[in-house]
């Protein structure tokens, strides 16, 4: 039977609640002992700190944050390669790892023993989700961290969760169906295309599953989606914003004011090209502090444009910042089916067949679903064009670990100066 009552949840009500002076003290020294831990203990960061010329010393508060250097992720990338496995930016001795997760690209990210960020567990919270929830969590728990990094939070909150994955939808349906799931955590086009999937069964929607409240993220979810979705299942549907490296940057509660920022980050938003915060109301891109003791990441650069709400309180009592929502990259890079694609991945890719003469990737939708499709064309005829083709369609699914069409296009059909990632994706 369906809870019919919805009521505002906190994680840590007195921390989320916290008046703002308050909260201005208390992040400034948590930020000035996270800077000195990362000086201090991580390779990286002493050089990077040390060769733009920053003490231990000149960072007194979160007033002094615009002195230091955007992290990007080529940045964190390109240290890899030269240390591997983390870059130089853990903190801890490799020992006490619990696990060691690999993002596309093989992107390491180190796992620590006790897992301590709780901005997921307040998101969760924060949408709705509370105690003794039984909550189908359909992230690939496949190498990859995001569906860990939920399954510990949903732990912590005291929820019960089926650790499903992405794919076999007739099993989900059925798994939600018999054990009475009352919650959902995924993309928002997969919640969709289980609800087609139950639809086809002819399954009752509403008397069949017992689905109350879904967090969904990792990808844009444009209102027109979330209307028919509540329609069809009379359910809470909200949505949170975050990366792995970083955790959750913003969520809605159930008043939808915007995304709460979590407690335990701190969020700029800044001109990319300076590093400088912009003028209320300005968008800007979104960059993120986290307070992981394992691998702080510190002034991260996520790509993402954002600006601040004009309204900073909430029917909820939260007393953070929130954003206002989305708009989308400062780079070439999106994301598809809720993995980011890269050109420098794509470039990867392509740069295996000599064959191929240019190429350019297509973003889609169609029904609320991604789309991607490689344009190539050849340097020459080729008669091995359709195993050329299904060799590279194969290796986008290895390395991206999404699937795509490759279609061969004549010569010509690319532009000169194009871009090698175009998004035609339309959102309301």
């Amino acid at each position: 039977m369906k809870d019919s009552t919805k009521k505002d949840r906190f994680f840590q009500k007195e921390k989320e609640t916290m008046e703002r002076d308050q909260k201005k003290s208390d992040m400034d020294n948590r930020f000035v002992k996270i800077f000195r831990h990362a000086y201090e203990n991580s390779k990286a960061y002493r050089d990077i700190f040390t060769s733009h010329g920053i003490d231990i010393s000149d960072i007194q508060s979160t007033d002094d944050i615009e002195k230091l250097p955007i992290l990007r992720m080529t940045d964190l990338i390109e240290r890899q390669k030269r240390d591997a496995p983390f870059g130089g930016f853990e903190t801890i001795d490799l020992t006490e790892l619990r696990r060691i997760y690999i993002n596309p690209g093989l992107i390491w990210q180190p796992g620590e023993r006790d897992y301590q960020d709780t901005t997921w567990a307040e998101a969760l919270c924060g949408v709705g989700f509370k105690k003794g929830d039984r909550i189908i969590n359909t992230f690939n728990y496949h190498m990859w961290p995001l569906a860990f990094m939920l399954d510990e939070s949903l732990q912590r909150i005291g929820a019960t969760v089926i650790p499903t994955g992405a794919g076999n939808t007739l099993m989900q349906v059925k798994i939600m169906q018999d054990l009475k799931v009352n919650g959902f955590i995924g993309t928002p086009s997969f919640l969709m295309t289980l609800i087609q999937r139950a639809e086809g069964m002819g399954m009752d929607l509403k008397k069949e599953l017992c689905l109350e409240t879904a967090l969904v993220g990792a990808e844009m979810f444009p209102e027109s989606l979330r209307s028919r979705i509540e329609d069809k299942l009379e359910m809470t549907v909200r949505q949170a914003y975050g990366t792995v490296f970083l955790g959750c940057i913003g969520y809605e509660c159930l008043h939808m004011t915007g995304l709460h920022v979590p407690y335990d980050i701190i969020v700029e938003i800044v001109d990319p090209q300076t590093g400088k915060r912009v003028a209320p109301g300005t968008i800007g891109e979104v960059v993120a502090t986290n307070f992981n003791p394992s691998y702080p990441m510190i002034r991260m650069g996520t790509g993402d444009l954002s600006v601040y709400a004009a309204e900073s309180s909430c029917p909820c009592g939260r007393t953070g910042p929130m954003l206002k929502r989305i708009f989308g990259r400062i780079d070439q890079a999106t994301k598809v089916k809720g993995t980011f694609v890269h050109p420098w991945q794509t470039d990867e890719i392509i740069s295996r067949y000599p064959e191929v003469f240019k190429y350019q990737v297509i973003v889609t939708r169609e029904d609320h679903k991604d789309t991607m499709t490689f344009l190539i064309e050849f340097r020459e005829e080729t008669r091995r064009a359709d195993i050329i083709r299904g060799r590279i369609e194969r290796d986008i699914k290895e390395l991206l670990t999404i699937k795509s069409v490759v279609q061969i296009v004549p010569r010509g059909t690319i532009p000169d100066l194009h871009k090698k990632i175009e998004d035609k994706r339309t959102w309301e």
